[in-house]
């Protein structure tokens, strides 16, 4: 009986999110998403971000510091102990310092899925506000719940590359602020999601100022956003692997 009447309850709640998810198209959700985070215009002229956090990680804290720019440049410094390990992308090539790996400091490029997972975050446009011009196909999985909230399920997946490895992409939108909840990124067995919390407002810009990050299922860090500066004066030199 009890399981009669959840398979009945699941077959209404799969009706109402169809007939909900019908009245909004991508289109739509993407513009109230990109809305939300303060105007497709406002976000176009952000050049640079400087954001510093502290993140925890297995049971350790460790002050980070994310510096991006506008087209693909990165470059993230996490300090643990007296230990600083640097990642970054140059526009081209991405590599790590990490003094675990190479106690004389020496910088390693980075290949294979590690440099995958780099070059998508050097992005500095979200996929949502560039999904048409970058050839990703975006459609509207449906309507779900998180926790307490309703959310817009969409699938992001981008251009096939001979030989890449397929990233498939989730956005779930929260359906009342039209703001990320998560995202989720999947390859060849893997799953990463990053959770999005706390949004505030940044000069105008919405930014999620807690983010939490699971691979699998299991929670990889906890970050706590302490400052967030847009269009500061960075050099591109920045981002190129140390010599």
């Amino acid at each position: 009986m009890i399981r009669h009447v959840t398979a009945c309850l699941t077959t209404m709640a799969v009706l109402l999110a169809v007939q909900t998810a019908s009245a909004q198209t991508v289109e739509e959700l993407v513009a109230r998403n990109l809305a939300a985070k303060g105007g497709v215009e406002k976000l176009r002229s952000i050049q640079s971000i400087r954001q510093t956090s502290r993140m925890t990680m297995q049971g350790m804290e460790a002050p980070m510091v994310i510096l991006s720019k506008r087209p693909n440049l990165l470059r993230q410094e996490i300090t643990l102990g007296n230990q600083r390990v640097i990642n970054g992308f140059d526009g081209e090539s991405a590599w790590i310092v990490n003094p675990l790996v190479s106690p004389e400091g020496r910088p390693i490029r980075i290949t294979g899925p590690e440099a995958d997972v780099i070059r998508e975050q050097s992005e500095f446009d979200p996929p949502l506000m560039t999904y048409k011009e970058k050839g990703y196909q975006v459609e509207l999985v449906g309507t779900e719940t998180l926790g307490d909230r309703q959310v817009h399920h969409l699938r992001l997946v981008p251009p096939g590359k001979p030989g890449a490895r397929t990233q498939v992409q989730h956005a779930y939108l929260d359906a009342t602020t039209g703001l990320e909840v998560k995202l989720v990124t999947e390859t060849e067995g893997s799953r990463f999601e990053q959770e999005l919390l706390d949004w505030r407002d940044v000069d105008g810009i919405k930014v999620p100022f807690h983010i939490r990050l699971l691979a699998n299922g299991v929670v990889l860090s906890e970050t706590r956003v302490q400052s967030v500066e847009f269009n500061t004066r960075i050099d591109d030199s920045v981002f190129a692997i140390p010599k």
